[in-house]
């Protein structure tokens, strides 16, 4: 009994002394710090219960004091692995964030890639055309030209033998008026001698 008492007594002024503390980890939202605040004080809780067991020789006390320090423990071991957990998560969603921007610097480099061989192709087609367009114009040029030549050519050819024809149609007719004329001589030649001749005779 007289041991039940100190205990009691304790554990009052105890309540009583962590009552400001309590209140106001009870209104300020819970958080790192709050959670930190409130290991301190049932920390220090512990420790006097432990200090005033041993100089009680309060079994119960200690045991209360012992089981406190063991949930203090617990508690922050909680939590390390939460902080623990916290900053895994926030290296994974940082890595995870770098990762999709340089999925997006990527998705971002090969539209430009592809929108710039695009670009290249038409203008590539536009210049295969143009070049199409001027060697098909070149050749019609260049068939109308022998064309032209080829009829100019056959023009002269058609003048030449033309001229040809009528230099032997020409040539033909020399000769046939020589011929005539020829024949004219002879005839008179022959009128003249056979009338030489008659002349003689008369004589």
């Amino acid at each position: 009994m007289t041991q039940t008492i100190p205990s009691k007594a304790v554990d009052g002024a105890l309540r009583l002394a962590r009552l400001p503390a309590d209140k106001v980890l009870d209104i300020v939202p819970e958080g790192r710090a709050t959670a930190s605040l409130s290991l301190v004080v049932d920390r220090a809780d512990a420790a006097v219960r432990s200090a005033a067991a041993t100089v009680l020789s309060d079994p119960e006390l200690r045991e209360d004091a012992g089981k406190r320090e063991a949930a203090a423990d617990e508690r922050e071991r909680a939590m390390r692995l939460r902080a623990k957990a916290e900053k895994t998560e926030k290296k994974a969603e940082a890595k995870t964030e770098q990762k999709q921007q340089e999925a997006q610097a990527r998705r971002e480099k090969a539209d430009q890639d592809a929108k710039r061989k695009r670009e290249q192709a038409k203008k590539r087609e536009k210049q295969r055309k143009a070049q199409a367009e001027k060697t098909a114009e070149n050749r019609k040029k260049s068939a109308r030209t022998k064309a032209q030549k080829t009829k100019e050519s056959a023009a002269k050819e058609a003048k030449e033998e033309r001229l040809d024809v009528l230099e032997t149609k020409a040539e033909a007719l020399e000769v046939k008026e020589a011929a005539v004329r020829a024949n004219e001589e002879a005839r008179r030649l022959k009128d003249a001698a056979e009338t030489t001749k008659e002349a003689r005779k008369s004589d």
